[in-house]
């Protein structure tokens, strides 16, 4: 056979009576033939009678021990263990709780960082003296449009193509964040497999719900700012957790000052609000919105973000021209005036004026 070693061999599968018995059943018989044929006077005819005898016995007795002709087809290829990993952008999911040895949790790892031993070269080094281990993502080499596989999970036609890819493959271990959203269905690729003699192994990681956590999802601050002019910061929060509760956000400027907010975070959704400040001066800030974090939240990383604002000694010049003092131009001239950012300059052509 093509890539195989043929090794044939007689075995017996002997246990001790018998092998006591066939032995003794062979020299019993073996006496008593030849005294037979000794009392017979040695004729050829008699002789070839027990002779005959004998062998019958003989024969009987290794039958009882169960002779047994093997041919065994060594491959002379290693056989290969193909490592099939998950690197759709969902593995960049932070929701893999680590607990210490409190029992209390220590953070959250990436699904990505949860399976980096799985998929390091070093986790196989003892089992590559005996087997081919390939080490794959999902998306190698399956589709030429990688980008689009980032985004999506096809789990069917790796595995349905795995055979074809890999000489001598001997079983798939399948490293995944969960369930397929493009393709056909696994099953039936991983059914195909069994048929061969190729069983898939499945390495589910990730959390199967969403982790109770307060995630600042965003901060949006301008890029720069006016000096004396108050600036809105933007902030929205992402909760998962199942009540609604009240929370005082802080936003901290580099250059000591504390803005304070209380915030209602609805639940199981996302709320939107936004802080005042007011820069006392020109120069570059750095701006950073903190929420304290809940009791029941698993992830402590994400209640924070910061950004860079520059505040600048600017001002607008607007020259309003108008004919008569109407309500608009009241209105507009007002508005403009309580602004510290714009200069303002008014010009009525109203004759007499």
């Amino acid at each position: 056979m093509n890539g195989m070693e043929a090794v044939r061999s007689l075995t017996f599968v002997a246990t001790g009576w018998t092998l006591t018995v066939s032995i003794l059943a062979v020299l019993v018989t073996a006496a008593i033939s030849y005294f037979s044929w000794r009392r017979a006077g040695y004729r050829a005819g008699h002789g070839a009678l027990e002779a005959l005898r004998l062998g019958i016995v003989t024969l009987a007795a290794v039958l009882l021990n169960q002779p047994e002709w093997v041919e065994e087809f060594r491959p002379t290829q290693k056989p290969t263990i193909a490592v099939l990993w998950d690197d759709s952008a969902s593995m960049e999911t932070r929701d893999v709780v680590q607990p210490s040895t409190g029992g209390t949790t220590t953070g959250a790892l990436t699904r990505q960082e949860a399976i980096a031993p799985l998929i390091s070269e070093e986790t196989w080094a003892k089992l590559k003296g005996k087997m081919d281990v390939v080490i794959q993502p999902l998306s190698a080499g399956w589709d030429s449009n990688s980008a689009s596989l980032k985004r999506a999970t096809n789990l069917a036609e790796p595995l349905a193509t795995a055979s074809e890819r890999f000489k001598n493959l001997r079983g798939i271990l399948l490293i995944s964040d969960g369930d397929w959203n493009t393709g056909d269905p696994p099953v039936l690729a991983a059914s195909s497999l069994r048929l061969k003699g190729i069983p898939v192994f499945a390495a589910p990681v990730g959390s199967p719900s969403r982790l109770p956590d307060i995630d600042l999802v965003s901060l949006d601050v301008a890029t720069f700012g006016i000096a004396g002019k108050s600036l809105r910061i933007p902030f929205a929060i992402d909760s998962a957790l199942p009540r609604e509760y009240v929370v005082n956000v802080t936003l901290h400027v580099s250059d000591g000052t504390e803005v304070t907010k209380e915030v209602r975070i609805a639940p199981m959704g996302r709320t939107a609000d936004a802080l005042i400040w007011k820069p006392p001066a020109t120069g570059d800030y750095t701006v950073t919105l903190s929420i304290p974090a809940h009791p029941d939240e698993a992830l402590l990383n994400n209640n924070s973000r910061a950004a860079p604002v520059a505040i600048r000694d600017e001002k607008l010049k607007v020259l309003i021209v108008e004919s008569l003092p109407r309500w608009e131009y009241r209105y507009l001239r007002n508005a403009l005036s309580r602004d510290p950012g714009v200069e303002l300059s008014c010009l009525l052509l109203q004759t007499g004026l």
